[in-house]
C-alpha cells in the first residue's frame, strides 16, 4: 500500500475511477477524458495504491489563487476525490486528504477550498461551509419595465481585459473569487470544457461614453435564461443588462441567476415576489494558520489584538497558540503560553473568510474565551460576501 503521485500514463485509470463514482461524468466521458490530458498535470493528483500497486483512490488539488481581504492567495482547490467501491470505508480518502494537507502547506497553499458531496465528510478533516449563494428565479415580465441605457454587445477576445477589470474590482470586495488569467476567462469562465452543450453566450455593456461597466454571461434553453455571471459597476449597467435580458422575452418565460448573498435584485423590481433561495456552497479551510494570517489582506485604518489556541488534529502544525496583533493593516503573527480564546480550525476558517464574524461565532457557543479578546478579533476579522465561481 502506497500513497503517491499519479504519472501521467496511468490517466486512464483516474479517468475509469472518476466516472465510476461521478454517474454525471458519463454524459460527457470524451470530454473529461481530454479535459485530463489537457488541464491536469500529475503533481496534481495523489493516489491510493493497493498491495498489487493497482490505484484504488483519489484526490486532485488544482492551484489557484483567491483574493481575501483584497489580496491575491495561493489555494487548492480539491476535486474529483474518488475511491473503488471495493476499498471504501477503509479511510483511504482521509489519509490522502491529510497528506495533501502537508502538500498544499509545502507549496505556499495556505488555504483550501472544496464543493462537498457531504458536509459532514469534509468537516472530520478541516473544512467548514465558507460560501453561499442567492439564486433568484425571476419571470421575464417583472423586468418589462426597464428601459435601454448605454449600448450592450457581443463579447470579443479583444474585450477579455475590460471584463478582468470590471471583475477584479467586484473580486477584491468578495472573499474567495479566483484571480482570472486568460485560461481561466477563456476556457472556464466564458465556456466550460466539459459542461454545457448549448454554450454560453457573453455580452458586455457599455455606458454612453463607450465605457465598458458591467458583462453577463449566459445560457438560453428550454424556455428560461441561466445566468452564469453578471457582474456591474453602477446601477445604470444593472438596469441596462436587465433591458438586454427582456429583450429575450419571445425566447424565455423566466431567468435564474445564482449570485453572492449581498445582490438586493429583489430591491428594484417592481414587483419584489420573487423566488429568492439561499443554498449551501462550497466549503473553506485554513491549511496553514500562522502564514494565511500573515499572507491575507486587511481593511488600512484596521487595527486589534487577540490570542488564540486552534484544534486541528489534522494539521498538528495549527495547534500552537499564535499571538495576531494588527495595527493599520500591518499584522504580526507570533506564538504565545496565554491564549485568550479557543476554537477549532473550522471556526477559524469561517472566520478567517469572513463567511462568519468573530462575534457571530462567539454567540453560537463556537468560539470561546475572554469577550474582550473576541471584540478585540472583531477589528481584525470582518464580515464578507464571500463568493467564488470558477468550478473545479
Amino acid at each position: 500500500m502506497a500513497i503517491k503521485f499519479v504519472p501521467l500514463e496511468e490517466f486512464d485509470r483516474v479517468h475509469a475511477i472518476a466516472t465510476y463514482c461521478f454517474p454525471w461524468m458519463h454524459d460527457a466521458k470524451d470530454k473529461i477524458k481530454n479535459y485530463l490530458q489537457q488541464y491536469v498535470k500529475s503533481e496534481y493528483i495523489l493516489g491510493y495504491y493497493d498491495e498489487s500497486g493497482t490505484l484504488m483512490a483519489q484526490v486532485v488539488v488544482f492551484p489557484f489563487e483567491i483574493y481575501i481581504g483584497g489580496k491575491p492567495l495561493k489555494m487548492g482547490g480539491v476535486a474529483l476525490v474518488s475511491s473503488m467501491p471495493e476499498g471504501r470505508h477503509g479511510g483511504r480518502v482521509g489519509q490522502l486528504l491529510t497528506e495533501w494537507l502537508k502538500v498544499m502547506r509545502d507549496r505556499g497553499q495556505y488555504v483550501s477550498m472544496l464543493g462537498p458531496f457531504s458536509f459532514e465528510f469534509y468537516r472530520k478533516y478541516g473544512w467548514e461551509l465558507g460560501f453561499e449563494r442567492v439564486v433568484y428565479t425571476v419571470p421575464i415580465e417583472h423586468i418589462k419595465g426597464f428601459k435601454k441605457m448605454g449600448r450592450v454587445r457581443a463579447v470579443t477576445p479583444g474585450d477579455i481585459g475590460i471584463l478582468d477589470r470590471i471583475y477584479t474590482k467586484y473580486a477584491l470586495n468578495h472573499n474567495g473569487c479566483a484571480k482570472r488569467d486568460e485560461m481561466l476567462w477563456n476556457e472556464f469562465t466564458l465556456s466550460h470544457p466539459w459542461s454545457d452543450n448549448y454554450g454560453r453566450y457573453a455580452y458586455i455593456y457599455l455606458d454612453e461614453k463607450g465605457d465598458g461597466k458591467g458583462y453577463i454571461i449566459f445560457t438560453v434553453k428550454n424556455g428560461r435564461m441561466d445566468i452564469y455571471e453578471m457582474i456591474y459597476e453602477d446601477i445604470e449597467a444593472l438596469k441596462g443588462l436587465l433591458a438586454f435580458i427582456y429583450a429575450h422575452q419571445s425566447q424565455i418565460g423566466e431567468f435564474s441567476w445564482s449570485t453572492a448573498t449581498d445582490e438586493k435584485l429583489h430591491v428594484l423590481l417592481p414587483n419584489p415576489r420573487v423566488k429568492r433561495e439561499i443554498q449551501a456552497g462550497m466549503m473553506f479551510r485554513v491549511v496553514d494558520v500562522k502564514e494565511a494570517v500573515k499572507k491575507r489582506g486587511y481593511a488600512k485604518n484596521a487595527s486589534g489584538r487577540f490570542k488564540i489556541e486552534i484544534e486541528d488534529k489534522n494539521a498538528p502544525w495549527n495547534q500552537k497558540p499564535l499571538d495576531i496583533c494588527l495595527e493599520n493593516g500591518s499584522v504580526e503573527v507570533g506564538e504565545c503560553s496565554d491564549p485568550q480564546l479557543f476554537c477549532d480550525i473550522q471556526t477559524f476558517s469561517q472566520i478567517f473568510v469572513g463567511f462568519i464574524t468573530p462575534m457571530e461565532a462567539y454567540a453560537l457557543g463556537k468560539l470561546t474565551g475572554k469577550i474582550e479578546a473576541v471584540e478585540q478579533m472583531e477589528k481584525v476579522y470582518t464580515k464578507s460576501h464571500t463568493y467564488n465561481n470558477n468550478s473545479f
